[in-house]
């Protein structure tokens, strides 16, 4: 079975003036608007609905408590995801298609390099993104000195865990740990190049914004499940996670200690070479 691009693009944007049409005839919606690749004219068959919706306050907590009901009235729908996030909801319909709607109080709405990214307006009466669209003018993403040690601490447990489960033959964790070790080290290089980028999926879109060395150094890190191909590709990360941390201790005030950080990066990627 497949899917023609046309069949996904009508169907994506039927289910958006379905959703549009909802929200509009709801009590209580300040603002909506889409973001993402709709927002900036970039979709293709396989792209999502990045969907913003902005309530009164005396509106919002029905407009959650309803957020997985509400579907069922927007299409062919499927099922919804389970984000654990009380004001997302990721939903999924016929033929293939997929929307993601946020939730917010206008007080959410605050000045960010976020809102700089594209954004394609839908209802703002009261020009309330409007205004914290010209707000964030200016503004960049900055390095977070206590995101940066919480990623770094975690990426050191990560590739540790890494090894410590090859070498005991758990080789499907020893993958899984493999991939979320790739994640901090593409937030850690989203912070140097200050590229807003989400933590739940620090992957996507990675391709059009990622630095060339992490890149490259991800693109041989997929690998085989076995244990010298595991062992590879965690010193092959190992390597550019050490310049990464380098330049994090170089660039801010870590409250760690970079003798102790060089040491047991260095540790791990020995540890990796003598195991191979």
């Amino acid at each position: 079975m497949e899917f023609s691009a046309e069949e996904l693009n009508a169907a994506r944007q039927l289910l958006l003036d379905r959703v549009v049409e909802y929200f509009l005839a709801k009590q209580g919606i300040e603002v909506l608007f889409v973001q993402g690749s709709v927002a900036s004219n970039s979709t293709d068959e396989f792209s999502d609905i990045d969907f913003r919706v902005v309530v009164q306050p005396e509106f919002y907590e029905h407009f959650l408590w309803e957020r997985f009901f509400a579907p069922k009235h927007w299409g062919e729908w499927l099922y919804n995801e389970w984000t654990g996030i009380q004001w997302v909801c990721v939903s999924h319909f016929k033929p293939f298609n997929k929307i993601d709607v946020l939730y917010f109080k206008p007080e959410h709405l605050q000045p960010s390099p976020w809102y700089l990214k594209p954004i394609q307006v839908i209802y703002d009466p009261k020009t309330l993104i409007n205004q914290v669209i010209e707000a964030s003018q200016g503004l960049e993403f900055t390095l977070d000195v206590d995101e940066v040690n919480r990623l770094i601490s975690k990426g050191l447990a990560q590739a540790e865990e890494v090894y410590r489960r090859v070498m005991r033959g758990e080789l499907f964790y020893a993958q899984s740990l493999l991939d979320n070790f790739r994640g901090s080290m593409m937030q850690i290089d989203d912070f140097f190049l200050k590229n807003p980028s989400s933590s739940m999926a620090p992957a996507s879109h990675f391709e059009q914004r990622g630095s060339q060395a992490l890149i490259e150094a991800l693109k041989h890190s997929y690998t085989l499940l076995d244990k010298q191909s595991i062992l590879h590709a965690l010193g092959v990360l190992l390597n550019v996670y050490q310049n990464q941390v380098i330049k994090a201790h170089e660039m801010l005030s870590l409250q760690r200690d970079r003798e102790t950080d060089m040491y047991w990066i260095d540790i791990l990627i020995k540890l990796c070479e003598v195991s191979l």
